[in-house]
Protein backbone atom coordinates (compact mmCIF):
# COMPACT_ATOMS: atom_id res chain seq x y z
CA UNK A 1 0.00 0.00 0.00
CA UNK A 2 1.76 2.94 -0.97
CA UNK A 3 1.97 6.14 1.57
CA UNK A 4 -1.25 8.57 1.61
CA UNK A 5 -1.18 11.57 3.74
CA UNK A 6 -1.55 12.45 6.24
CA UNK A 7 1.22 10.02 7.98
CA UNK A 8 0.77 9.56 11.55
CA UNK A 9 3.74 7.67 13.58
CA UNK A 10 2.31 6.03 16.57
CA UNK A 11 4.87 5.24 19.45
CA UNK A 12 4.70 3.09 22.03
CA UNK A 13 4.33 5.43 24.75
CA UNK A 14 1.25 6.67 26.60
CA UNK A 15 -1.55 6.60 24.15
CA UNK A 16 -3.02 9.67 23.57
CA UNK A 17 -6.25 11.24 25.26
CA UNK A 18 -6.19 14.72 24.55
CA UNK A 19 -8.65 16.22 21.76
CA UNK A 20 -5.86 17.72 19.34
CA UNK A 21 -3.87 14.17 18.98
CA UNK A 22 -6.66 11.74 18.78
CA UNK A 23 -8.14 13.97 16.08
CA UNK A 24 -4.47 13.64 14.25
CA UNK A 25 -5.00 10.12 14.58
CA UNK A 26 -8.61 9.75 13.51
CA UNK A 27 -7.55 12.02 10.88
CA UNK A 28 -4.83 9.90 9.49
CA UNK A 29 -4.46 8.26 5.93
CA UNK A 30 -1.54 6.41 6.85
CA UNK A 31 -0.96 4.67 10.49
CA UNK A 32 2.79 3.31 11.13
CA UNK A 33 3.08 1.74 14.06
CA UNK A 34 6.36 1.38 16.25
CA UNK A 35 6.36 -2.80 17.31
CA UNK A 36 4.08 -2.90 20.51
CA UNK A 37 1.96 0.51 19.68
CA UNK A 38 -0.16 -2.09 17.58
CA UNK A 39 -1.23 -3.27 20.28
CA UNK A 40 -2.83 -0.38 21.15
CA UNK A 41 -4.69 -0.16 18.06
CA UNK A 42 -6.11 -3.81 17.97
CA UNK A 43 -7.69 -3.05 21.63
CA UNK A 44 -9.58 0.17 19.98
CA UNK A 45 -10.21 -1.34 16.07
CA UNK A 46 -8.12 0.67 14.31
CA UNK A 47 -5.76 -1.23 11.70
CA UNK A 48 -2.57 0.17 11.27
CA UNK A 49 -0.68 0.80 7.53
CA UNK A 50 2.53 -1.07 8.84
CA UNK A 51 4.23 -2.11 12.23
CA UNK A 52 7.81 -1.57 12.03
CA UNK A 53 10.65 -2.42 14.66
CA UNK A 54 11.88 -5.37 16.15
CA UNK A 55 8.91 -6.78 16.84
CA UNK A 56 10.03 -7.70 20.50
CA UNK A 57 6.91 -6.28 21.81
CA UNK A 58 4.20 -7.38 19.85
CA UNK A 59 1.81 -9.53 21.27
CA UNK A 60 1.05 -13.04 19.62
CA UNK A 61 -2.90 -11.57 18.82
CA UNK A 62 -1.42 -8.47 17.30
CA UNK A 63 0.81 -10.54 15.06
CA UNK A 64 -1.73 -12.78 14.13
CA UNK A 65 -4.22 -9.61 13.67
CA UNK A 66 -1.49 -7.41 11.15
CA UNK A 67 0.86 -10.18 9.92
CA UNK A 68 0.51 -8.81 6.30
CA UNK A 69 1.58 -5.39 7.57
CA UNK A 70 4.65 -6.42 9.77
CA UNK A 71 7.97 -4.79 8.68
CA UNK A 72 10.46 -6.35 10.40
CA UNK A 73 13.67 -4.43 10.98
CA UNK A 74 15.68 -6.01 13.96
CA UNK A 75 18.52 -4.14 13.74
CA UNK A 76 19.36 -2.39 17.53
CA UNK A 77 21.00 0.80 15.76
CA UNK A 78 18.03 2.90 15.58
CA UNK A 79 15.08 2.84 18.13
CA UNK A 80 11.51 1.72 16.59
CA UNK A 81 10.64 5.28 15.78
CA UNK A 82 13.73 6.39 14.28
CA UNK A 83 12.88 3.13 12.28
CA UNK A 84 9.68 4.21 11.33
CA UNK A 85 10.78 8.12 10.65
CA UNK A 86 12.99 6.43 7.92
CA UNK A 87 10.83 3.89 6.45
CA UNK A 88 8.56 6.91 5.92
CA UNK A 89 10.97 8.92 4.36
CA UNK A 90 12.37 6.33 2.29
CA UNK A 91 8.94 5.47 1.35
CA UNK A 92 8.22 8.74 -0.12
CA UNK A 93 6.74 10.93 2.96
CA UNK A 94 7.23 14.46 3.12
CA UNK A 95 5.16 15.13 6.46
CA UNK A 96 4.88 13.02 9.55
CA UNK A 97 2.70 13.30 12.96
CA UNK A 98 4.64 11.85 15.89
CA UNK A 99 2.00 10.36 18.86
CA UNK A 100 2.78 8.21 22.02
CA UNK A 101 6.57 8.98 22.15
CA UNK A 102 5.95 10.27 25.80
CA UNK A 103 4.55 9.30 28.69
CA UNK A 104 6.21 6.04 29.97
CA UNK A 105 9.51 5.73 30.66
CA UNK A 106 11.36 9.15 30.86
CA UNK A 107 14.16 8.37 29.05
CA UNK A 108 12.35 7.42 25.99
CA UNK A 109 10.55 10.20 25.94
CA UNK A 110 13.60 12.43 25.73
CA UNK A 111 15.19 10.36 23.61
CA UNK A 112 11.80 10.53 21.48
CA UNK A 113 11.83 14.27 21.83
CA UNK A 114 15.97 14.97 21.12
CA UNK A 115 15.09 12.70 17.85
CA UNK A 116 13.07 15.52 16.22
CA UNK A 117 16.89 16.93 15.54
CA UNK A 118 17.16 14.49 12.92
CA UNK A 119 17.11 15.93 9.59
CA UNK A 120 15.58 13.01 7.37
CA UNK A 121 13.94 15.31 5.11
CA UNK A 122 10.68 15.04 6.54
CA UNK A 123 8.65 17.85 8.46
CA UNK A 124 7.88 16.46 11.49
CA UNK A 125 5.89 17.27 14.26
CA UNK A 126 4.85 15.42 17.63
CA UNK A 127 1.82 15.74 19.62
CA UNK A 128 1.71 14.81 23.48
CA UNK A 129 -0.97 15.29 25.61
CA UNK A 130 -0.40 19.04 26.27
CA UNK A 131 1.16 20.43 23.38
CA UNK A 132 2.96 19.93 20.29
CA UNK A 133 6.57 20.26 19.13
CA UNK A 134 7.60 21.53 15.74
CA UNK A 135 11.54 21.74 14.19
CA UNK A 136 12.68 25.46 12.35
CA UNK A 137 15.01 25.08 9.97
CA UNK A 138 15.28 28.05 8.61
CA UNK A 139 12.52 30.25 8.75
CA UNK A 140 9.00 29.55 10.05
CA UNK A 141 5.85 30.97 11.02
CA UNK A 142 3.09 29.81 13.64
CA UNK A 143 -0.62 29.93 14.00
CA UNK A 144 -1.21 31.09 18.07
CA UNK A 145 -3.24 33.05 20.24
CA UNK A 146 -2.67 35.85 22.59
CA UNK A 147 -0.39 34.12 26.03
CA UNK A 148 0.10 30.79 24.59
CA UNK A 149 2.89 29.57 26.30
CA UNK A 150 5.80 28.50 23.43
CA UNK A 151 9.30 27.20 24.27
CA UNK A 152 12.17 26.99 22.22
CA UNK A 153 14.83 24.16 22.67
CA UNK A 154 18.16 25.12 20.03
CA UNK A 155 19.91 22.10 18.94
CA UNK A 156 23.18 23.36 20.37
CA UNK A 157 24.27 26.39 21.36
CA UNK A 158 25.73 27.65 18.43
CA UNK A 159 22.36 27.94 16.92
CA UNK A 160 21.02 31.65 16.69
CA UNK A 161 17.55 32.58 17.38
CA UNK A 162 15.56 35.48 16.06
CA UNK A 163 12.02 36.04 16.95
CA UNK A 164 8.60 38.18 16.24
CA UNK A 165 5.34 38.11 18.24
CA UNK A 166 6.53 36.35 21.48
CA UNK A 167 6.93 38.47 24.68
CA UNK A 168 10.87 38.04 25.01
CA UNK A 169 11.92 38.44 21.73
CA UNK A 170 15.46 37.26 20.46
CA UNK A 171 17.18 38.95 17.63
CA UNK A 172 19.61 36.66 15.88
CA UNK A 173 21.56 35.71 19.34
CA UNK A 174 21.82 32.32 21.04
CA UNK A 175 20.41 31.17 24.56
CA UNK A 176 22.82 31.41 27.06
CA UNK A 177 21.92 27.63 28.50
CA UNK A 178 19.59 25.27 26.10
CA UNK A 179 17.35 25.16 28.91
CA UNK A 180 16.81 29.08 29.21
CA UNK A 181 14.04 28.62 26.21
CA UNK A 182 10.95 27.72 28.06
CA UNK A 183 7.68 29.62 29.09
CA UNK A 184 8.06 32.39 26.81
CA UNK A 185 4.51 33.60 25.39
CA UNK A 186 2.85 34.33 21.99
CA UNK A 187 1.46 37.75 21.93
CA UNK A 188 -0.99 37.75 19.06
CA UNK A 189 -2.06 34.97 16.33
CA UNK A 190 0.66 34.27 14.84
CA UNK A 191 4.69 34.05 15.93
CA UNK A 192 7.35 33.79 13.83
CA UNK A 193 10.72 31.86 14.57
CA UNK A 194 14.26 32.19 12.46
CA UNK A 195 16.84 29.49 13.60
CA UNK A 196 20.48 29.84 11.55
CA UNK A 197 23.51 27.83 12.66
CA UNK A 198 21.39 24.47 13.38
CA UNK A 199 17.49 23.64 13.93
CA UNK A 200 15.32 24.68 16.65
CA UNK A 201 12.33 22.74 18.57
CA UNK A 202 9.14 24.96 19.28
CA UNK A 203 6.81 23.70 22.03
CA UNK A 204 3.34 25.33 21.72
CA UNK A 205 0.32 24.84 24.83
CA UNK A 206 -2.68 23.66 23.35
CA UNK A 207 -5.77 25.82 24.17
CA UNK A 208 -7.12 25.42 27.21
CA UNK A 209 -10.40 23.36 26.72
CA UNK A 210 -13.85 24.59 28.42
Amino acid sequence: MPIVPPVVILADGAFPTHAYPLSALDQAMTIICCDGAADQLLRRSIAPHVVIGDLDSLSPQAKNAFGDRLVPLPSQQFSDLEKALRWAADEGASQVTILGATGQRDDHSLGNLLMLFVDLGLEVGLFTDTGAFSVVRGSRSFASFPGQVVSLFPESALVQLTTTGLAFALQHEPLPALHRGTSNHSTGAEFSVRSTNGAAVVYQEYAQEH
